[in-house]
């Protein structure tokens, strides 16, 4: 009888993650996979860059796996090459989350513990899963995995870049000062939405966000029907005017996990597989947690859905709307 070939992954490491293993870890848990037949390897990335492109260089020579060892930001860079590497690519994509927020890895039900992490290339289901497409104006296409935010939320994540070591620090506790800037400052911008040609008017936007995914930031449940393969994205915009009661309100609904439900007050959800929004003025743009630029009047933000583009490596989950 031949013998079984050994099935393959390729261990991408991010060193500069918030939590990043020691080597002695990540090859214990490679070592326990190893035992088990697999053909594990260990390769660590040194930019953004040189992740998506080793993502793409391992897909195509189809590798069974690819898994992350990042935080939310590495896994899209590995999710982007696998994307680039084309249709025929079946390398499945999993985690193993030492970054900051891990959003990813509490939707999809990855542990934090690597070797219990790595056992999912085995026990883990596999899904083909959307991707959501931004594209300003007619600039490059930047997928996300799991969700765009426009306006407030994007001038937060900006705010958080310009000081990188807050986040290293303070990890999610970064992001209070900003946010609290943010709600007592930022304006209110009158904006028009197309979700699948039909017309919104948003006289008082604060913030939109296109999500893929039913969490916001691994805090708040943003949504209970969405599901992360149907081809739908869940458009939820906040709307405000200057009141600072009424944006703390908004805050707080967030911080208890109340935004999925349909009666709080200037939140409103929509579906869509095509969403144009174009604000009277500029509004910061983020995707799964990276500025990317500004829409406006003469760049409005597009979105648009890749059904079903990658394949990842789900664990169990508290929730199956993923």
């Amino acid at each position: 009888m031949p013998a079984i070939p050994p099935r393959t992954a390729v261990i991408i490491a991010n060193p500069a993650a918030r939590r990043a293993l020691p080597a002695s870890a990540l090859d214990a848990a490679a070592g326990a996979m190893r035992a088990r037949g697999w053909d594990v390897t260990i390769e660590v990335t040194t930019s953004r860059e040189d992740t998506v492109a080793r993502a793409e260089h391992h897909a195509r020579a189809n590798v069974d796996a690819l898994v992350a060892c990042g935080g939310d930001g590495t896994l899209l860079a590995v999710v982007n090459g696998v994307r680039a590497a084309g249709d025929e690519a079946r390398t499945a994509v999993g985690m193993i989350p030492v970054g900051t927020a891990n959003v990813w890895a509490a939707e999809a039900g990855v542990p934090r513990d690597p070797m219990r992490a790595l056992a999912l290339l085995e026990n883990g289901e596999r899904r083909r899963i959307d991707l959501g497409i931004a594209r300003i104006g007619e600039g490059a296409a930047v997928p996300f995995l799991l969700v765009c935010g426009v306006g407030l939320d994007a001038a937060v994540v900006r705010a958080v870049e310009n000081h990188p070591d807050w986040k290293r620090r303070l990890g999610r506790l970064a992001f209070g000062a900003p946010a609290l800037r943010a709600l007592a400052s930022w304006p209110a911008i009158d904006t028009r939405l197309a979700l699948d040609g039909v017309e919104v008017h948003a006289p008082h936007l604060l913030l939109a966000l296109a999500s893929n995914t039913s969490r916001y930031g691994g805090v708040a449940s943003l949504s209970r029907t969405t599901q992360i393969d149907d081809g739908l994205i869940e458009v939820v915009t906040f709307e405000g005017g200057r009141s600072l009661r009424g944006r703390l309100a908004l805050a707080l609904h967030a911080l208890r996990g109340h935004l999925d439900t349909r009666d709080v007050r200037g939140v409103t959800h929509r579906q869509a597989t095509r969403v144009t929004l174009t604000p009277a003025h500029a509004m910061p743009i983020e995707v799964d947690g990276d500025a990317i630029g500004d829409c406006g009047p003469d760049a409005p933000l597009r979105i648009a859905v890749e059904h079903r583009a990658v394949t990842m490596i789900f664990g169990p989950a508290p929730t199956r709307s993923v």
